[in-house]
């Protein structure tokens, strides 16, 4: 078994979260999880533990078999450690509860603060009719935005943008949408059941397309606020990375990607890395879980498969598994019916820098 090697800025990130976990035992099984094999010294180092403390964690988890030991082969140096591995029982008993991180009261000061921030944008939304449910929901996920959100010039148009995102969410493109936010003309801005494009939605709440276009479209779709939109047609549908599609999806990357690694570096095979059919088998428990639906299962799944390829270079898949993913993607059948796939294409198999925005989806040549 060969040694991981994941991006300097993924790693430090892993790193930072698991300096927060309160409870020592998990923070070695999170270590072991999300940075793979790992030295007796390494472990001390990353964990942030005493010596004493890490011999006496590992030793349990090994008589509980939730950490084994095994040879490691550094990949850079091709020279060869004992290293430990935390196994299918230790990820189970990982993921059992979740993670109880120290800044957990941080947390909670800067959410009341964060609302307190917000008291104009929930007068606004109360003002016209909208739902406490649906508020509610919109207040939580900027909240987790946190101080990006507020550099942002705060009025009624970024209200109303917003406010056309978690309208058209894919989320609320289900149950929550039927239930509170739908527009009936007989009974002034009263929500029932009914989907409102841009120009109705324009009109009904006097606001110009420029603005929502802008801001609905493009100023808030990246990273920096973490909102991702398919196109289709003429219509929009927007997630958020905290909201439960968002989490769901990225977590279900990341772990592909993990088992990836995991089986090519034990030679479990040695196949071409097949981008196109983990995007499929993705968007399909996605699809199981009740989170997507039918209409736009092809875009969700184009979206997933560029998310699979960013995210493989940002854990280090052009170091340790350059020409499997270079394979992958010149073979895929899929990447090239989006704009950003194309794009991303390139960056892989040119060498170019990353500097496509993969938070949205602008199909090319899918038969809508």
């Amino acid at each position: 078994m060969e040694s991981w090697n994941i991006s300097k800025k993924l790693k430090n990130e892993l790193l930072t979260k698991s300096s927060n976990i309160e409870d020592n035992s998990r923070r070695i099984l999170f270590i072991l999880r999300n940075l793979g094999p790992q030295r007796f010294t390494n472990i001390i180092k990353y964990s942030k533990l005493s010596r004493s403390t890490v011999s006496k964690y590992l030793n349990f988890h090994q008589k509980s078999g939730n950490v084994e030991q095994r040879l490691i082969t550094d990949k850079q140096t091709n020279k060869q450690y004992r290293g430990y591995i935390i196994t299918d029982k230790g990820i189970e008993k990982l993921e059992e509860e979740p993670l109880k991180l120290k800044d957990e009261l941080f947390i909670v000061n800067e959410l009341k603060e964060n609302v307190r921030k917000l008291e104009d944008l929930i007068d606004f939304y109360k003002e016209i009719s909208v739902e406490d449910p649906f508020i509610i929901h919109i207040v939580r996920i900027i909240s987790k935005i946190g101080d990006n959100f507020f550099e942002l010039q705060q009025d009624r148009d970024l209200y109303l943008s917003l406010f056309y995102i978690f309208y058209n969410s894919i989320l609320g493109q289900g149950a929550f949408a039927r239930n509170y936010w739908h527009f009936d003309e007989s009974s002034s801005q009263k929500f029932v059941g009914y989907k409102l494009n841009l120009e109705q939605f324009c009109e009904l709440y006097n606001v110009s397309k420029e603005a929502i276009n802008y801001l609905a479209k493009f100023k808030l779709i990246n990273n920096k606020f973490g909102f991702y939109l398919i196109k289709r047609e003429n219509n929009d549908f927007f997630f958020h990375e905290d909201d439960l599609l968002g989490t769901t999806t990225l977590r279900l990357i990341k772990d592909k990607l993990i088992g990836e690694i995991i089986n090519l570096q034990e030679g479990i095979y040695d196949m071409i890395y097949d981008v196109d059919i983990m995007a499929e088998e993705i968007t399909n428990q996605l699809k199981e879980m009740g989170l997507i639906w039918d209409a736009i299962h092809e875009q969700f799944q184009l979206l997933v498969l560029n998310l699979i390829i960013k995210n493989a270079i940002e854990m280090g898949f052009l170091d340790i598994e350059r020409e499997k993913l270079m394979e992958g993607v010149t073979q895929s059948q899929k990447l090239l019916t989006s704009e950003e796939g194309k794009m991303l294409r390139e960056v892989i198999l040119n060498g170019s820098k990353l500097e496509v925005n993969i938070n949205i989806l602008t199909s090319s040549s899918i038969n809508e």
